[in-house]
């Protein structure tokens, strides 16, 4: 029996664990190949939904499932002890669950992301709300209720981070909030970004930039936060910048799994080397590597992981199969973008191909929206 085994039963882990099971059902039937998921959590939360919790868009109990009712009835789910990864073994291809079971593998998925280090930045955990953590999402809707006007700062304290365009979305999701409450007239908004302009891609930066420009919100770039003051709510950075704010908003540095780290595969940010092309954890050819995971400069976005799980999923399939690799990843990723609380562009692009949005409308809205409302039964589930 051939054994796949997926670390992390996140958006990238789920997908890429269904997509094989269905991939290759004759052999799973009779026994010839086997898929199992690793995670410490029962739980799945869909964490691009965070973002429009604040804002009223989103119910917070329905970003939330059981993992176990999203994988396909084949594939093996261990969860808690039994599920949680302590080393990832590539040379004795095996990994080490933290109730001591060695775990031996024919092929190997790492799907364990990207995750919030709030401790980077002294002062950011007490001051700064953030949607990329589930429990401040909820927090930062309170305070956006109660909040009367003053100075909000949204913040990106460090790249690479998962959903790049969020931080934009959730700025014109803000400015278009504060105005339905009538109170934009009171409130300056400032973006900060730690390199310059408020987006990592040029075609794409470029005409975010028009849209902040025309709805008046400040730009301060580039702003590497250093510390914040929680007491005298001001947030410094190493360009020597000091912004008093009423109400923080932000992203957290972010790096890799610890586990990434204390197996010794990763990078100083516990990022795993990853051809761009195969998707293969480089050095191993038996290991792949998913989503957020990697070291691949594209966009840690469900997207990603998405098309990336085509290209796993196929490849592992004709190596059990023993056809050899098939498939390449060209980079490509899709985004849609909020641009208020009614309307959204998107950005399609690829490792050649620059993405350009077109002019905010209603209908990339309506299609952020049903998006998130299929990912339950059609993303996650890889129907398609």
């Amino acid at each position: 029996m051939k054994r796949v085994i997926v670390v992390g039963g996140g958006i990238a882990g789920t997908i890429v664990a269904n997509r094989i099971a269905r991939m290759m059902p004759e052999e799973m039937e009779k026994g010839e190949a086997e898929v199992v998921v690793l995670d410490k959590n029962e739980k799945h939360t869909y964490q691009p939904g965070q973002a429009l919790v604040p804002f009223n868009v989103q119910d917070p109990v329905e970003l939330v499932r059981n993992e176990r009712e999203l994988l396909d009835h084949k594939i093996k789910f261990l969860h808690g002890q039994k599920g949680e990864v302590t080393k990832i073994d590539p040379a004795n291809h095996s990994v080490v669950t933290a109730d001591g079971i060695s775990h031996h593998y024919d092929f190997l998925v790492i799907a364990t992301g990207s995750h919030l280090r709030w401790d980077e930045v002294p002062g950011y955990h007490d001051a700064v709300y953030s949607p990329w953590d589930f429990e401040s999402a909820l927090k930062l809707r309170e305070a956006l209720d109660q909040f009367s006007g003053g100075t909000v700062v949204i913040n990106v304290a460090k790249l690479p981070h998962k959903c790049p365009v969020a931080p934009m979305e959730i700025t014109l999701m803000l400015d278009d909030y504060l105005k339905r409450r009538g109170i934009r007239d009171k409130t300056e908004i400032v973006y900060t970004y730690p390199v310059p302009g408020i987006f990592g891609i040029k075609t794409t930066n470029d005409v975010m930039i028009k849209i902040f420009q025309e709805r008046g919100i400040k730009i301060i770039s580039p702003f590497n936060v250093t510390n914040v003051n929680a007491k005298e709510k001001i947030m410094e950075s190493q360009e020597g910048e000091k912004i008093k704010f009423d109400l923080a908003i932000g992203v957290p540095p972010h790096t890799g799994a610890k586990v990434i780290g204390d197996s010794g595969i990763g990078d100083k940010r516990n990022w795993v080397p990853t051809d761009k092309f195969t998707l293969r954890m480089k050095d191993h050819s038996n290991v792949f590597v998913i989503g957020d995971t990697t070291d691949i400069p594209i966009s840690k976005a469900g997207s990603t992981a998405d098309f990336e799980s085509y290209i796993i999923a196929n490849n592992v399939t004709n190596e059990i199969r023993g056809n050899g690799l098939k498939k390449t990843y060209d980079g490509s990723v899709f985004c849609y973008i909020a641009t208020g609380l009614d309307s959204g562009t998107y950005i399609r692009f690829n490792y050649a191909a620059p993405p350009v949005p077109p002019p905010p409308s209603y209908v990339h809205w309506w299609g952020k929206l049903m998006y998130n409302k299929l990912y339950w039964t059609v993303t996650a589930k890889a129907i398609v």
